[in-house]
């Protein structure tokens, strides 16, 4: 497995890999901001969307590949006010179905976590729905749970869920 933080031509070039993988995320009910019915198109625009923030450099877009092929993606959002320079949050831990359970998602966030460091980041912010595998994931990396507020959001078939806040301290 290769994990790679990748820039706006990149993420460009795998537009469609990464349009679909939020497509299939959402039909299996992940907790990431859509609701059904959710086609190609609005993938693709998701994606496009944030590619000012990665030019900005505001965003990390970091992606696991094997051979050559996109199983993975999470963001890191790295908070520009000034008060706040410490501080980053995680967007969108997103694992293709045919690979979850196999270490990508933990991979995917300890590269996260890593380029937090590197950019001085040592408070990292998450959000994610309650009872989720992302959920039990988080927990395992010893992430801490400092919330959780009901009827958050809805999932993708309109179902009220409730989201877990989880934040992480990040050693120098």
């Amino acid at each position: 497995m290769r994990i790679a933080v990748i820039d706006e031509a990149e993420a460009t070039a795998q537009l469609d890999a990464l349009a679909g993988l939020l497509m299939q995320s959402i039909e299996d009910g992940a907790l990431v901001g859509f609701v059904l019915p959710f086609d190609a198109e609005q993938a693709r625009s998701y994606w496009q969307g944030i590619f000012p923030s990665l030019v900005a450099g505001e965003r990390l877009l970091i992606c696991a590949y094997l051979e050559d092929n996109l199983v993975g993606t999470v963001q890191l959002y790295l908070s520009p006010e000034p008060n706040a320079l410490h501080r980053a949050e995680v967007y969108m831990l997103l694992v293709h179905r045919d690979f979850r359970r196999q270490g990508i998602g933990s991979a995917l966030m300890a590269s996260l976590e890593d380029e937090a460091r590197k950019r001085k980041r040592s408070l990292l912010l998450l959000d994610t729905a309650e009872g989720g595998a992302s959920e039990r994931l988080y927990r395992r990396m010893n992430w801490r749970q400092v919330g959780i507020v009901p009827h958050h959001s809805v999932d993708p078939f309109g179902k009220p869920k409730a989201s877990i806040y989880f934040m992480k301290h990040l050693a120098p």
